[in-house]
């Protein structure tokens, strides 16, 4: 699916404030039961086809919160016909920087539409609702530049809240070390590991290593394993380290091992899966991961090219070439 169509195929699973159950009148009408309204308080011209448009979103189906962008990069979409859907191209053209949308739709509508069974918590009949509030309209070929802005302002905001969060972090750590009677080792990194068996040589760069693992929270409740066969996935899980294949406090407590390796990682949220969390893990989750190390392996190495005999090349081309009779 591309990137600029999953927002409109979520958007129907979703929002806007509750108050926006009231004034039900000022609501239009659009293909496939969706119905909108605009709250105007933004100055300037329209968006154009071909421009893009900066905003962020929240979805809502009455007090849960879907999913949201504040805490992340806006989302830039190209007012493009071929690139949204017609009720969306036909929305959106209308707006100006400042604006709101408010979308509503009917459950009944939304998972009639092939998104699958209605999960339990939803109920027939009733409204979800997705509020888009628009930042500004840029053209395409400021887009990029807008972007790497933001996402400057995101990595700055991140950083500040690493801080207070590693901390935080690592209070609940010592924490459930101490009333669990755990007395780990504590990389520089910041990843705690509990080494049961050390294993070989500690693993170096760029080699590989096959592992066994169940990652936990710290409530103890499985998240994932390819140890535990209710996962369906059985097969090692193989880290070249360096490479940054896999979150950075379990690459991190994986260098403490050998090959025959087994123990514990403690992995503080900062190191794992931060402010977004990941699947069943919520975010600013601190992590447990027991591993045992099955094999470490050298990267493969290149073959050499043959040999060339230098002296004789250069030989044969100083010689005439044979006549043929």
């Amino acid at each position: 699916m591309k990137k600029t169509t999953w927002i409109f195929a979520a958007s129907v699973l979703g929002i806007a404030f509750i108050s926006c159950n009231k004034g039900n009148s000022a609501f239009k009408h659009v293909k496939g039961g969706m119905e909108y309204k605009i709250i105007s308080s933004g100055k300037g011209e329209p968006a154009a086809y071909g421009e893009v448009m900066k905003f962020h979103f929240i979805q809502k189906y009455k007090d849960s919160t879907i999913k949201q962008t504040y805490d992340q990069l806006p989302v830039y979409q190209p007012i493009d016909s071929m690139q949204l859907p017609k009720e969306y191209f036909d929305i959106f053209k209308q707006v100006r920087p400042g604006d709101s949308i408010i979308t509503r739709i009917l459950t009944d509508s939304v998972f009639k539409g092939g998104l699958g069974m209605m999960p339990k918590e939803f109920k027939k009949g009733e409204y979800m609702f997705t509020n888009f509030k628009v930042l500004s309209i840029l053209k395409l070929d400021k887009m990029q530049e807008d972007r790497m802005a933001e996402m400057k302002k995101v990595m700055e905001a991140d950083s500040i809240h690493a801080i207070g969060q590693k901390i935080k972090d690592d209070k609940e750590l010592q924490d459930y070390f101490a009333g669990h009677n755990i007395k780990p080792v504590k990389t520089e990194l910041g990843t705690y590991v509990d080494i049961q068996e050390k294993g070989g040589e500690p693993v170096k760069e760029g080699q590989t290593m096959s592992v066994k693992y169940t990652g936990k929270l710290l409530d103890g409740i499985a998240f994932d394993s390819n140890v535990d066969s209710s996962f369906h996935h059985t097969e090692p899980y193989n880290v070249t380290i360096g490479r940054g294949g896999s979150i950075e406090g379990f690459e991190d407590g994986l260098k403490q091992f050998g090959k025959g390796g087994k123990g514990v990682i403690y992995i503080p949220s900062v190191l794992g899966y931060g402010t977004h969390g990941s699947g069943r893990i919520k975010p600013n989750s601190n992590l447990i991961f027991e591993v045992e190390i099955l094999d470490v392996k050298d990267p493969a190495q290149p073959v050499a090219p043959p040999a060339v005999d230098t002296a004789r090349k250069q030989l044969l081309k100083q010689l005439p070439l044979k006549k043929k009779n």
